[in-house]
C-alpha cells in the first residue's frame, strides 16, 4: 500500500514536531492528533497549504482516535508524558492510549504504525514507573498490531529539550552543577531532527516492519561529561557535583506537587541506568541516516546561558 497519508499522535509535542516536519518535507499528507489544537497550530507552515491538518483527539475517547486515523495509510505514537499530572497517567497514555491507537489502526486497515519509546525498555526488572510503562507500551502495540516499528531513543535534544536546557540553565545561576550519584551511567544524545528522519525513513521502507530500531547519537558520554559539555558549550567554570540519587529521589518526590516539576523521583531513576543502545541493535546506519554531534547543535540553542547572554562574541562556541 503507498502511503501518502500519516497521523501522528502527539504531533505538537518537541518530538512529535520533528516528526511532522520530516514527513512534510517528504511531500506526504499530514493530519496531527492532539488534544490542545492551540498548541499545534505553529505547525501548519511545516508544510505547503492544505497538507498539514490539525486534529482534536483524545486518548480516553475512541471515536476520536478512529476519526484521527481514518483514510490514512500510517500512523505514528509520539504522544508521551515526563511525569504523571491528574488523568494525564503513565498507564492511561502510555499504555491504554498506545493500545488504543494500534487496535484502531488495525480497525481501519492501516498498513503501518511506528511506535515511539525509549532505550532502557530492556529493564524489564527495574520498578521504575516511567518504564515500566514504556514496556507494557510496546507489549501492548506489538499484540494489537504485530507488524509494527519501535523506535527506542536514548535522551533527544534539540531546541525545547529538557535535559540539556535544564543543566544549562543551573550552570548559569548555581554555585555548583550536580549529577545524580556518581554521574557515570552513560547516555547516547539523539538530535530531535535525527529522530524526526528516522520516523519518516521507516515509513518509506516496507522493510522495517516488525522492527525494533535502537537510535542513538554517534558519541556515548557519562552524565559528568554531560555537564562539562554544556559548562564548555556556555563558557562558565563550575565544579560538577555528584549527589546521592537517594536524596535526589527524596527531592523529585516533593518536586512532583508543583505544577512543572524541575525533576521527578521516576526521572532521578532514569539517571542512574546506562541509556545507550545495543551493540548490533538496528540504528540510524539501518535506515541510512547519519546522526548529528551534539556538539554541533548545542551551541545554537544554549548560547543565551552564555555569560553575557547569547550576544557575547567572547564566550566559546
Amino acid at each position: 500500500m503507498s502511503i501518502q497519508q500519516v497521523t501522528v499522535f502527539g504531533g505538537s509535542g518537541f518530538i512529535g514536531r520533528a516528526i511532522v516536519r520530516a514527513l512534510a518535507q517528504e511531500g506526504l499528507l499530514v493530519r496531527v492528533a492532539v488534544r490542545r489544537i492551540e498548541l499545534a497550530e505553529p505547525l501548519k507552515t511545516a508544510g505547503d497549504v492544505g497538507q498539514i491538518t490539525l486534529m482534536r483527539a483524545n486518548l480516553r475517547v475512541p471515536q476520536s482516535i478512529a476519526g484521527a486515523i481514518d483514510g490514512s495509510q500510517a500512523v505514528i505514537n509520539a504522544a508521551g508524558i515526563p511525569f504523571q499530572r491528574g488523568r494525564q497517567r503513565y498507564q492511561a497514555v502510555h499504555v491504554a492510549g498506545a493500545k488504543a491507537m494500534a487496535e484502531a489502526a488495525r480497525a481501519a486497515g492501516v498498513a503501518r504504525f511506528v511506535h515511539l519509546s525509549g532505550l532502557g525498555t530492556d529493564h524489564r526488572a527495574s520498578k521504575n514507573r516511567f518504564i515500566q510503562s514504556k514496556i507494557a507500551a510496546e507489549d501492548a502495540v506489538v499484540a494489537a498490531f504485530p507488524s509494527a516499528t519501535i523506535l527506542r531513543p536514548s535522551v533527544v535534544f534539540g531546541p525545547g529539550d529538557a535535559m540539556f536546557t535544564r543543566m544549562a540553565a543551573i550552570a548559569a545561576t548555581a554555585p555548583f552543577v550536580p549529577v545524580v550519584g556518581s554521574g557515570m551511567a552513560k547516555v547516547q544524545p539523539v538530535f530531535v531532527g535525527d529522530l524526526g528522519q528516522a520516523a519518516a525513513a521507516v515509513l518509506a521502507r516496507p522493510e522495517t516492519a516488525k522492527t525494533v530500531f535502537e537510535l542513538g547519537g554517534p558519541r556515548i558520554y557519562t552524565y559528568r561529561e554531560i555537564a562539562a559539555l554544556v559548562l564548555h558549550t556556555i563558557g562558565r567554570q563550575k565544579p560538577v557535583i555528584g549527589v546521592p540519587a537517594g536524596l535526589m529521589k527524596i527531592a523529585g518526590f516533593f518536586a512532583e506537587f508543583l505544577p512543572v516539576p524541575p525533576i521527578t523521583h521516576d526521572q532521578v531513576g532514569l539517571l542512574t541506568l546506562d541509556n545507550t543502545a545495543r551493540p548490533g541493535a538496528p540504528g540510524f546506519a539501518a535506515l541510512g541516516i547519519q546522526p548529528t554531534a551534539a556538539e554541533a547543535i548545542l551551541p545554537t540553542y544554549l548560547d543565551r546561558f552564555r555569560v553575557g547572554g547569547r550576544y557575547n562574541q567572547h564566550a566559546p562556541a
